[in-house]
């Protein structure tokens, strides 16, 4: 009868601790993860199959002349200020989108097309300093504009064979602040907008459309020549590495940097670099971990964006947060709360941008991550991945986080991490791994029979072809 009792007692536990939590499992924004680029891809599908079954002379034709016309608009865009719904500006934007087709069949014009559109990018960010931040309409189109701009270059990268390209738009180094390395430019103070090789952040925010999306932010220290990058790593807290080395872990990225005439940088030009050694000063002090609940209020923990806003503000800067949260179109696994997408600060005109890398497979593998993930959440039931039979083992190991956390141990469900996400998180990536795979294996055959690697469009399309059929056995 004992035993009885206790496996009652045992049984009836088990099943308090299966029920979910009355949270989301998964949060969608308001906007439900739809961006202004959708469109996009279906454009530089078309195009791409329209100039592949033309004539090589006929391609190389094309392509100089849109590149003639979107020089020449360029130049009048250098003397002539733009509105947002100035339609040069949607000129532009067609001519990059064709030249991204082209520039991936014309042999040696990838980087002609990248400083074309770095020049674009760097015109689009000075005029729109001059536009009403205000406006929702106008932070759209410059979103678009320089969104859409670098997924051109990224499939044309692609596209073309091409495995990695890096573009440079600062000057020569001067200074015991400033450092070249791989040949980009940098100063102490630059930040860095990047995606490592590996990534396994839970609360990652992606956007189904932008598959490339910078998903960490690291600040440039650099004194002596010597040169570093300062980040937050999830398991290791503040991390100082050299920048060289920091590149190779982080083959995609982007470099930019506060414009020197602002009010602020005028005032005080060496800002950046005292407020890089002010991270660097905290990364040394060692005190510093991920924090998991996004907490602004409490620095304790950190999560990119509060790093680079706290040393700005301790240096007078303040960052309009408000500004990037319009902008603001993803999705979160794993989090209800919001907080501010390290891409946004590539669309932020205060910034210019320093130089680029890119790393075409990795581009490539993010697509497939992208697209595998959003088909998982487009056409399965999100309570699918709360399994009420691991949830109970997920319950008590975070439980024994919790003690081993209070004594200052490895938390193997980290502080701000509740048991039902880590379940969540972990089922989804399972599950993610499997599809990869086997998106992988099919396009490759898909691939073969068209001498070229599928389009986003097409890789979309092909991820939820295999969940819905998965879905609907």
């Amino acid at each position: 009868m004992k035993i009885f009792y206790k496996l009652s007692i045992v049984i009836i536990l088990f099943a308090l601790l299966s029920i979910p939590d009355n949270n989301n499992a998964i949060h969608l924004s308001e906007k439900e993860n739809l961006t202004i680029n959708s469109k996009w891809w279906g454009k530089f599908a078309q195009n791409l199959v329209k100039f592949r079954i033309t004539p090589s002379q006929n391609q190389d034709y094309q392509y100089k002349k849109h590149r003639a016309l979107l020089v020449q608009k360029l130049d009048i865009l250098l003397l002539d200020l733009a509105d947002p719904n100035d339609q040069i500006l949607d000129s532009i934007s067609f001519h990059i989108n064709k030249m991204s087709a082209l520039a991936s069949l014309v042999p040696g014009t990838i980087k002609e097309f990248e400083q074309d559109v770095a020049s674009w990018r760097k015109l689009l960010k000075y005029q729109s300093r001059y536009w009403d931040t205000s406006s929702d309409y106008a932070n759209a189109r410059r979103s678009k504009f320089i969104v859409e701009s670098r997924l051109a270059f990224e499939s044309a990268l692609i596209q073309s064979n091409t495995s990695s390209s890096k573009f440079s738009t600062s000057k020569k180094s001067t200074s015991s602040h400033s450092k070249k390395v791989n040949g980009i430019a940098f100063e102490s103070g630059d930040i860095i907008a990047y995606n490592l090789k590996t990534d396994k952040d839970p609360y990652t925010p992606y956007i189904k459309e932008l598959p490339n999306l910078h998903k960490h932010l690291g600040s440039v220290y650099i004194n002596d020549t010597v040169a570093s990058v300062i980040y937050i790593d999830l398991a290791k807290g503040l991390t100082i590495i050299g920048l060289d080395a920091f590149m190779s872990l982080a083959p995609n990225g982007i470099a930019l940097r506060l414009r020197d005439d602002l009010p602020d940088i005028l005032r005080n030009p060496l800002l950046p670099s005292m407020a890089a050694n002010n991270i660097r000063k905290m990364a040394l002090s060692n005190a510093y971990k991920y924090d998991y609940s996004f907490n602004s209020d409490n620095h304790d923990y950190l999560y990119d964006w509060e790093i680079i806003d706290l040393a700005l503000r301790n240096q007078g800067l303040t960052v309009n947060m408000d500004m990037y949260r319009r902008n603001s179109a993803s999705m979160y696994v794993g989090h209800r709360n919001s907080h501010i997408t390290p891409s946004e600060i590539e669309i932020d005109h205060r910034f210019s941008l320093v130089g680029e890398w890119y790393n075409s497979d990795l581009l490539y593998k993010n697509r497939l991550i992208t697209a595998t993930t959003a088909a998982m959440l487009d056409h399965q039931d999100k309570s699918s991945f709360i399994n009420p039979i691991l949830l109970p083992g997920y319950r008590f190991l975070k439980a024994y986080s919790m003690l081993m956390g209070a004594f200052g141990f490895h938390e193997p469900i980290p502080a701000g991490i509740t048991a039902q996400t880590q379940l969540v998180i972990n089922t989804l990536e399972t599950k993610r791994n499997k599809l990869v795979i086997q998106l992988g294996d099919e396009l490759l055959a898909y691939e073969k029979t068209r001498n070229h690697r599928a389009t986003y469009l097409k890789i979309i399309q092909k991820a939820d072809e295999i969940v819905f059929a998965q879905t609907n056995d």
